[in-house]
């Protein structure tokens, strides 16, 4: 039977609003592993965010102001969530993931994945998980980086170092084993058209109202 250890030191400010059943500081697998004396990084939860109910947050997490994190989500050691972030309903965030500001997050993100401000991840980020012959900790593999103002759609999965965007949506269903051009669908299994070449009203819309945004005029 695992013996309990410490909580990390959790600040919360006092103008966040917290729900039930929360299990926050919880020391990371390294922490339990390593048994060592040394303090676990603290867990910093900034002005006016809402965590809400069945929520795990692990040690070193850092939540921007005004975050939210809704009911079940597992949020994994030393993870950063950008200010005026959402994570949605049972999200899995693992290890050291990088989350910008006004981001809207669901699924399930792998470790070191980095996520830049105003994206939309609701798919799957995953390593290639190519070395499975070697044990769970001796292997780090490269992770997705989704570029600013960029989707990851419902049902979708990134595999392994891939770059998405920036400007650029990964439509819903599609596997992505390679980088996705700025300004571009992806589709299928790494099918990717221009956003000229792209016929579909509502993402037409989406591109036009981003090409406003970066020539200044929504900015």
């Amino acid at each position: 039977m695992m013996q309990s250890q410490e909580r990390a030191l959790v600040k919360i400010d006092s103008t966040c609003v917290c729900g039930g059943a929360l299990e926050i500081g919880v020391p990371s697998e390294e922490s339990i592993r390593k048994a060592s004396s040394q303090p676990l990084a603290d867990v910093n939860i900034a002005a006016r965010c809402i965590v809400k109910n069945f929520v795990t947050i692990h040690e070193g997490v850092t939540l921007g102001e005004d975050a939210i994190v809704e009911d079940y989500c597992r949020i994994g050691a030393n993870t950063r969530v950008g200010a005026r972030s959402r994570l949605v309903h049972r999200a899995y965030i693992c290890d050291d993931v990088v989350i910008g500001q006004e981001c809207r997050i669901a699924g399930f993100v792998c470790d070191d994945s980095q996520i830049e401000s105003n994206c939309t991840v609701m798919g799957t980020l995953v390593h290639d998980y190519n070395q499975p012959h070697r044990d769970w900790w001796d292997v780090t593999e490269p992770a997705p980086l989704v570029r600013h103002h960029s989707i990851v759609a419902m049902s979708s999965t990134v595999v392994g170092s891939v770059v998405i965007g920036p400007y650029a949506y990964v439509a819903a269903g599609a596997l992505i084993t390679r980088d996705v051009p700025s300004w571009h669908v992806a589709i299928g299994r790494n099918e990717y058209v221009h956003w000229n070449n792209w016929k579909g009203a509502p993402l037409r819309e989406l591109f036009a109202h981003w090409h406003s945004y970066e020539s200044g005029a929504g900015a």
